[in-house]
């Protein structure tokens, strides 16, 4: 939740290790590891699988919500994806 406020509200860069290492020691995490096991090959890999699952979806940006068959793209559309989530 605060990577995301820090993108979409703070508008930070949170590709930035300066950015995220404060964010992350915030949360009592080691942002060193973390951001060490970030740069994996493996993670990188499982990015890349994601992406592609993602892109399958139709999901073509961020942030992207999808609920059941429907996709809600946009910030702004966050209150219609959770009120689909709570049609019968």
């Amino acid at each position: 939740r605060r990577v995301y406020a820090a993108n979409f509200v703070e508008d930070l860069d949170i590709a930035r290790p300066e950015v995220l290492s404060p964010l992350l020691a915030g949360l009592d995490l080691e942002p060193a590891e973390i951001l060490k096991r970030a740069e994996a090959e493996a993670n990188k890999a499982a990015l890349r699988a994601q992406t592609e699952r993602a892109k399958s979806l139709g999901i073509f940006g961020a942030p992207c919500f999808v609920v059941g068959e429907e996709l809600f793209w946009g910030d702004d559309r966050l209150e219609d994806a959770l009120a689909w989530c709570e049609r019968p």
